[in-house]
């Protein structure tokens, strides 16, 4: 017995033999137990990479508003010092000079100030900003513009115009300052184009009034321009490949800058940038989107998974958004090598349960014996009932001639109805069993014309008729009534399950009880069926 031939078996409609039967369904439960915790395990990983993916990218973006609130938090502290200095009288309106110090110093320290501006709601405004490594200032007094430049703590080069009309007061930094803080303690722009430049950046402002003029009321203002906040940002990593962008709530990436131009640390740098491709579903994503933060969606780009999060930058503003692009592979590194140790473990398992089986089949094949067949495959009815006569009868087959019909009288008998009946009621009472009607002691398929049936359904009828007489319509259940030709000659096969409890035969007062011994059916005296049926 082996393994290939129990599967032949199995292609086959089944093996008749009990240790192969055994064999077999012990594999079909392996094969079934290890296919469910396969296939429970695959359903629960496809869950799995969603939640993780969702939890990673969702602490991802936070991480980002975070590394931005660290941006943010020495413009904040700047803002509330010029303010204090503005209080206190330190920010003298006529020494240009000491502005320009004062607010050179505070660019020194802090590198990614662009410009710092103080203003009123006229006409009054100086602003000092960073152009590449140039200081400008920039005055603006009584209709009247003077630009120069600031170089080692000395203005240089002034130049005055006459214009039309400037007044700090129609610039959206200064409203929102007058009007409210949008993030605690200033208020923070959305991105436009910084004054005097063509640079896109954001400005953080800041109202005062000076301690000796409280009707008075001015503003301090600090620019950053989007490239410096890009390149702050980019210093950020997730993961090893991961993507940061900045976007407008339109889907718009901020700045004129590609990403694959913005500084790198040196691990990102040896990967490559984010392609144009990827970056258009970014953005098609973002402005479908309906402003709903902390999303965790999943798009392909050839052949290749990333994982998005898109959140507001900055809480209860939706002007800047967060893109970040995550590789699934760096998601599911370790959990893609765990799935495979787990594969290779339910593999082993599976192959050392399959060699156990086969061992203890073998182990105690001497202790398993054949249940007699008590169903023939009408598939291959033909082949099977040639196999059963040459096995010839045994405790679990019988033949029998006729059904009514008594060959040596040419006439019906009762005797020859009582003979199958009696092994009908012999299988039920042992092990079950199948009895062919039609086929002679020796073998010789006989048929059944000479029972002189009309039809098929008549021989039905009579056979229904005898088993309600004789055993009893309630165990009809448990024997099936197949007619087949073999040789263009009809046959019976009735095939008999065991009965739990005793089936008796019944002609006119009498009840006899029969059991299978060898190829014949044996009657048991009353004490021998009890105890027959108390070892049963």
């Amino acid at each position: 017995m082996s393994l290939f031939s129990t599967l032949f078996d199995l292609l086959k409609g089944g093996p008749r033999n009990i240790k192969r039967r055994l064999l077999r369904d012990v594999l079909l439960i392996l094969f079934v137990t290890s296919g469910a915790i396969i296939s429970f395990t695959m359903v629960q990983e496809l869950k799995t990479q969603r939640d993780i993916s969702t939890t990673i990218i969702n602490k991802a973006n936070k991480s980002v508003r975070n590394h931005f609130q660290a941006f943010l938090e020495p413009l904040s502290l700047t803002l509330s010092l010029l303010a204090k200095w503005g209080e206190a009288g330190l920010l003298k309106q006529d020494d240009v000079k000491l502005l320009a110090t004062q607010f050179h110093a505070l660019m020194e320290i802090f590198p990614t100030t662009h410009a710092i501006t103080i203003a009123d709601a006229d006409t009054f405004a100086i602003r000092l900003s960073r152009n590449n490594d140039q200081f400008v200032i920039i005055e603006h007094r009584n209709g009247m513009e003077s630009v120069s430049y600031w170089k080692d703590r000395k203005i240089l080069g002034g130049q005055e115009k006459t214009e039309k009309s400037y007044s700090a007061g129609r610039e959206v930094w200064f409203r929102g300052a007058i009007n409210g803080a949008s993030v605690p303690g200033y208020f923070l722009s959305e991105p436009h184009t910084l004054e005097d430049t063509n640079l896109t950046g954001v400005t953080a402002s800041r109202k005062w009034s000076p301690y000796n003029s409280p009707e008075s009321v001015m503003v301090v203002a600090i620019s950053f321009t989007m490239k410096d906040l890009m390149t702050f940002m980019a210093q950020f990593e997730t993961t090893l490949n991961n993507r940061t962008l900045l976007l407008e709530k339109d889907g718009t990436l901020l700045s004129n800058l590609k990403y694959n131009d913005l500084p790198t640390n040196k691990q990102s740098a040896a990967h490559p940038a984010i392609a144009k491709e990827l970056m258009e579903k970014v953005t098609q994503i973002l402005a479908g989107s309906n402003s709903q933060g902390n999303q965790a969606v999943s798009l392909k780009y050839q052949k290749k998974t990333w994982w998005l999060g898109l959140s507001p930058l900055i809480e209860n503003s939706d002007d800047i958004w967060v893109a970040v692009l995550i590789p699934e592979d760096d998601i599911f590194k370790n959990l893609q090598a765990q799935w495979k140790r787990f594969a290779l473990l339910v593999g082993a398992i599976l192959l050392c349960g399959i060699i156990m089986t086969i061992f203890l089949v073998r182990r105690y094949s001497h202790q398993l014996k054949d249940l007699p067949q008590q169903h023939v495959n009408m598939l291959s009815y033909e082949h099977e009932i040639r196999n059963l006569i040459r096995a010839g009868e045994s405790t679990s087959l019988e033949f029998k001639s006729t059904m009514r019909t008594n060959l040596r009288t040419g006439k019906p008998g009762k005797e020859i109805e009582l003979a199958w009946l009696k092994a009908v009621a012999g299988f039920m009472n042992s092990d079950g069993g199948i009895l062919l009607i039609g086929v002679a002691d020796d073998g010789e398929i006989l048929g059944l014309d000479v029972d002189n049936f009309a039809n098929e359904d008549k021989c039905r009828l009579h056979f229904k008729n005898l088993l309600n007489t004789h055993i009893g319509a309630e165990f009809t259940r448990f024997i099936s009534l197949k007619v087949v030709a073999i040789e263009q000659m009809s046959i019976l096969i009735i095939e008999c399950e065991r009965v739990r409890r005793p089936v008796f035969l019944s002609v006119g007062k009498n009840e006899d009880f029969f059991i299978r011994s060898g190829p014949s059916s044996t009657k048991l005296s009353m004490s021998q069926m009890v105890k027959y049926l108390s070892e049963r």
